[in-house]
């Protein structure tokens, strides 16, 4: 199924005038991708702006797609531009990551116009350190950073459980309404996931 989703996207990418080419990075090409793994892509646009192409990438995706949510990665700017994509309400682990390579690399897109809306940003951060946690990576720092972006009392003395719950509660509180059937489905996820492992 990630698989073939991803083939979809492939084409999908490559149908695009100024895409020169879109590979698949990342587990799925390593073949160690498990049910909570991302879709990561690069997409090569040499011969045009990597930059203004990631903000472009939005509007061109929603044409084909449903997106609940999008964001960037501010802290690569500008060395780096990728764009994640939540596509699916019932597997809030399946994020497309689009990495937006040219040559040369252009540097026209700065931190300032990546920033999003925080609930979107922090629902990936969530949705990341939730995944890192079930397969039972060292994650507590990642964890505690994300939790410091919004208002969690006593940090220090909640776990990483704790602290993914209390995240997630944020998250129902600032959500808009078009976003509460996906976040309801990362409730769900949550509680079966805490609960099996």
């Amino acid at each position: 199924m990630l698989k073939n989703t991803a083939d979809k996207i492939i084409l999908f990418l490559n149908e695009i005038s100024i895409v020169n080419k879109s590979t698949l990075y990342g587990s799925l090409i390593t073949n160690t991708y498990d049910e909570f793994s991302d879709i990561d892509i690069e997409v090569d646009v040499s011969g045009y702006d990597n930059g203004k192409f990631m903000m472009e990438l939005v509007e061109i995706f929603k044409n084909k797609y449903h997106i609940y949510y999008f964001d960037y990665a501010p802290s690569l700017v500008p060395n780096k531009y990728i764009v994640s994509f939540a596509i699916d309400k019932n597997n809030p682990f399946l994020i497309v990551d689009i990495c937006c390579y040219a040559k040369p690399h252009c540097t026209t897109i700065t931190k300032q116009q990546v920033v999003n809306k925080k609930e979107f940003h922090i629902l990936k951060l969530w949705t990341a350190n939730l995944k890192h946690y079930i397969r039972g990576n060292k994650c507590y720092d990642d964890i505690v950073r994300m939790a410091k972006k919004i208002p969690i009392e006593d940090l220090d003395r909640k776990n990483e459980t704790q602290l993914l719950a209390e995240t997630l509660n944020w998250i129902e509180n600032n959500t808009e309404a078009e976003l509460q059937e996906f976040v309801a489905s990362c409730r769900s996820k949550f509680e079966e996931l805490i609960n099996y492992y």
